[in-house]
């Protein structure tokens, strides 16, 4: 198979298959609670990675590192799956794919100020028209809805990008010299076990309504949508234009919005379509180089 043919296989079978969770994320909730899904789901998605890194004879990392694999772990899985999910509960799939997939500019606010990497006009623009393209879909629910509910979910899930955010940025500077495998696999299995935490206390012992229905969705959201897909990912950042995936992964949550309106039937308003396009616009700005 040629290469290139093959790449861009992969690379639409992710962004695919990663729109396509956002709709079997929102079932899932019908079978469990949201911290008890999200525990289930990382955990079988740590599995098949101790699995992977186990076959590629992948070394574990040094103990003095272990600090940091722990708050990666509660930032990029433990509160962002936790706090998603949680938001999701009271939110559509697509409108949380779009306001989860705000991580960008919120990582951009950190970099500008926290790591003192100053954004030139071109960024702070991008920042601004997501900001807006946030206000756009915040706006419906709070001047005119006022449901209360919905707002919460909506805020949930926008600290989920930034939990999100500020792991990317403690990646960044301090997890340079680290395999990116083991990373994922550590910070999977460490999150799974503080969602965990999470969810004994509040929902129960992980208690799931079996079904074949409510296995496939375990299964699909956690070998496909996270082990498989993320593996995937960094192979095509190492053979592809580092422009092509960036853009690329903004299509993730069109794909959200396309398929909750096309297998759960929620409607496309105008201020999601408006916000979802701005917010798109916006991270685009902010990424590219």
């Amino acid at each position: 198979m040629n290469k290139t043919f093959l790449l861009i296989f992969l690379l639409v079978f992710t962004i695919t298959t990663w729109g396509y969770s956002w709709v079997l994320m929102k079932m899932g909730l019908e079978y469990s609670e949201p911290f008890t899904f999200a525990a289930w789901r990382c955990g079988i998605a740590g599995v098949a990675m101790i699995i992977f890194v186990s076959i590629k004879s992948i070394k574990l990392p040094k103990l003095k590192k272990l600090p940091d694999y722990f708050m990666i772990a509660m930032f990029q899985t433990t509160l962002m799956f936790g706090l998603m999910l949680y938001g999701m509960k009271y939110v559509t799939a697509g409108k949380t794919s779009v306001l989860l997939y705000t991580m960008p500019i919120w990582t951009m606010f950190m970099v500008h100020f926290y790591l003192k990497e100053r954004l030139n006009r071109a960024k702070w623009i991008g920042v601004a028209i997501g900001t807006i393209g946030i206000a756009c879909i915040l706006g419906r629910d709070t001047f005119v809805h006022q449901d209360t509910g919905i707002l919460i979910g909506e805020l949930l899930v926008i600290g989920g990008a930034i939990s999100w955010a500020i792991s990317n940025i403690w990646v960044k500077k301090r997890m340079g010299g680290e395999n990116i495998y083991m990373v994922s696999t550590l910070q999977l299995c460490i999150g799974a076990i503080g969602l965990a935490f999470l969810a004994i206390p509040t929902e129960g012992p992980l208690v799931i309504d079996w079904n074949a229905h409510s296995i496939y969705i375990l299964l699909f959201t956690g070998l496909i949508a996270s082990a498989v897909d993320f593996t995937i990912w960094f192979y095509l950042l190492k053979n592809l234009d580092i422009k092509i995936t960036t853009f690329s992964s903004m299509l993730v949550p069109v794909f959200g919005l396309i398929f909750d309106w096309a297998i759960l039937g929620n409607k496309l308003d105008a201020g999601v379509l408006v916000g979802g396009v701005l917010i798109l616009f916006g991270i685009y700005q902010v990424s590219k180089k």
